[in-house]
C-alpha cells in the first residue's frame, strides 16, 4: 500500500471516528437542554400563540404562573415527549452536520476554521435540521397550549402519537410538515449560533491557552450567550412558525397560508410587537438551555476522546 493511500485511510477513519463521537457527544447535550428549557419554552409557546381577541396571559411571570396554578408543575412539560423522542436524532444530527460541514471546507487546509465558514456549517445544518425537527415541533407546539385555562385549544389531543395520527388523518405527510417554510427560516439560527459560540470561548479563554482548555464555568457561559444571540436573530420567524403549527389544532379552518401571509395578518392585527412576543421568556430560557447544552457536548467530546490522549 502506497504513503498517500495509507494517509487518506487514516484520515478517512479519524473523520469517522469524529463524527460518531459529535453525534454522540451531541445527543447527549441536546437531552440536557431540553429538560433544562422546556418549562419556559412551554411559556413562550403559550405567549406566542395567544392572538389579540383572545389573550389568556399578561406576560412571563403571568403564563408561568397560571399554568401551575391549573396544570400543576407538570403542565411545565406538557409536549415534552415529541422532542426528548427525537432529541437524539435532531441533537446527534445538528452537531454531526456541523462538523461534517465545517471538515469538508478546511479539508487540505493546515489553518483553523474562520468565522464564515463556521457560518456555512451553521446554515447548512439548520437547512437539514429543519426536516427532522418540523413534525416534532408541530405536536410538540399543540400540546404545549392544550390545557384546562386556554379554553381554545382544549384537550384535542392525548399525546405525540395522537396528534401525530389525527394530523396525518386530516392532511397526509403535508399536514404534518406544516410550518417547514418558517422552521427553516427560524433555524438559520444556527449559523449565528455557532458562530457567537465561537467568539465567546476565543473571548474567555485565558491567554496561552486554547478553546480545549477553557474551564466549565467559562464553557457555560459562552454556550448560554451564544444562544441567546441566535434566539434573538431569527425570533420573528418563530412566532410565524408557533402560530402556522398551532393554527389547525382541532381541524380548524387554516387562517394562514404561509410565512408572509401569516406575518402580514400578525402585523395589521397588533403591529410590529407580536412578532416579537415571548421574547422574555425566550431569553430565559436561551441561557440556560444552551450553557447546558454545551457544556454538556463539550464535556461529553473531551471524555470521548481522553482515550487518545497520551
Amino acid at each position: 500500500m502506497s504513503t498517500a493511500s495509507y494517509e487518506d485511510e487514516q484520515l478517512q477513519f479519524a473523520t469517522t471516528t469524529f463524527a460518531w463521537k459529535s453525534f454522540l457527544a451531541g445527543t447527549f447535550g441536546g437531552c440536557a437542554g431540553l429538560i433544562v428549557g422546556h418549562p419556559l419554552d412551554t411559556v413562550k409557546v403559550r405567549l406566542q400563540s395567544q392572538t389579540k381577541a383572545h389573550l389568556v396571559y399578561r406576560g412571563t411571570a403571568h403564563c408561568f404562573t397560571s399554568i401551575i396554578k391549573y396544570e400543576g408543575v407538570k403542565g411545565l412539560f406538557k409536549g415534552m415527549a415529541s422532542p426528548m423522542a427525537g432529541v437524539a436524532l435532531v441533537n446527534a444530527l445538528a452537531f454531526g452536520v456541523y462538523e461534517s460541514v465545517l471538515n469538508f471546507q478546511i479539508q487540505g487546509s493546515e489553518t483553523d476554521a474562520t468565522l464564515n465558514q463556521m457560518f456555512v456549517a451553521g446554515i447548512a445544518t439548520g437547512v437539514v435540521n429543519s426536516f427532522v425537527s418540523c413534525p416534532m415541533e408541530l405536536a410538540k407546539i399543540r400540546l404545549q397550549n392544550q390545557g384546562p385555562e386556554n379554553a381554545k385549544f382544549g384537550n384535542y389531543y392525548k399525546g405525540p402519537l395522537d396528534c401525530f395520527l389525527k394530523t396525518y388523518k386530516a392532511g397526509g405527510v403535508v399536514a404534518c410538515y406544516r410550518g417547514l417554510w418558517s422552521t427553516i427560516l427560524r433555524e438559520l439560527s444556527f449559523g449565528p449560533y455557532f458562530v457567537s459560540y465561537e467568539i465567546f470561548c476565543r473571548m474567555l479563554t485565558p491567554a496561552g491557552k486554547t478553546v480545549n482548555e477553557m474551564s466549565s464555568p467559562r464553557l457555560i457561559v459562552a454556550g448560554g450567550f451564544a444562544g441567546i444571540c441566535a434566539w434573538v436573530s431569527t425570533y420573528p420567524f418563530d412566532v410565524v412558525k408557533t402560530k402556522i403549527q398551532a393554527d389547525l389544532a382541532g381541524n380548524d379552518k387554516p387562517r394562514y397560508r404561509g410565512v408572509m401571509d401569516c406575518m402580514v395578518k400578525c402585523y395589521r392585527e397588533e403591529g410590529i410587537s407580536i412578532l416579537f412576543r415571548g421574547l422574555n421568556a425566550t431569553i430565559l430560557r436561551a441561557f440556560p438551555l444552551n450553557a447546558a447544552t454545551f457544556f454538556v457536548y463539550a464535556q461529553s467530546m473531551r471524555m470521548l476522546n481522553s482515550d487518545q490522549e497520551v
